[in-house]
């Protein structure tokens, strides 16, 4: 007896360029690029970071009349500055976004290859997961929550801030998929 194919592929969206998506029984990943148009906005202060650490570093110690402190200042102004800057950029340009499960244990990641964070949550504690205007102090924009209620402790996880409008759609869908077919959950009696 053949058994029907799977429908939850047809009711999927079309995945964004470069997004990878795998499931079975026991677990499931999906990964998308979290690089974002706006990060193009913070190319300029990148430029000038590269111009004041050229002037610190290769044409300031040079300059017989300049006083080494003034150079010693720009050095460190270069440094502070432009580490996170550097390191924003280079996670809106080439980061990803990786919900995973496995053994009942949920991870959110954002890295690029090794490098990254992660938040990690209970798949049985998760009740739903939606569209929120997320507000912070400076910024605002659209993102994802994903609403643990079932736990004891009930919380929420906010992540995806900044995605494309279709890579969302495209995680939510994964996401509310792989909560109603209810997989995931760690098998009773097995602590893995």
């Amino acid at each position: 007896m053949a058994s029907a194919p799977d429908s939850s592929a047809a009711r999927l969206p079309k995945p964004p360029a470069g997004a990878t998506y795998f499931s079975d029984p026991l677990r499931f990943r999906v990964t998308v690029p979290s690089s974002s148009p706006q990060s193009w906005l913070v190319m300029p202060l990148f430029v000038l970071w590269v111009a004041v650490a050229v002037y610190a570093f290769v044409i300031g110690p040079k300059r017989p009349d300049d006083p080494a402190s003034t150079t010693l200042v720009m050095a460190a102004f270069a440094a502070l500055i432009g580490i996170p800057l550097l390191a924003s950029v280079l996670f809106a340009q080439a980061g990803r976004l990786t919900v995973a499960c496995q053994a009942g244990q949920g991870v959110i990641r954002e890295h690029i290859g090794p490098l990254g964070r992660s938040q990690t949550f209970s798949w049985e504690a998760l009740a739903g997961v939606r569209e929120v205007e997320i507000r912070g102090r400076y910024m605002r924009g659209r993102g994802l929550e994903l609403d643990l209620s079932r736990a004891r402790a009930h919380r929420r996880l906010y992540f995806a801030k900044g995605l494309p409008d279709d890579t969302r759609r495209y995680l939510i869908a994964i996401l509310l998929d792989e909560i109603a077919q209810n997989r995931h959950a760690r098998p009773l009696g097995l602590d893995v």
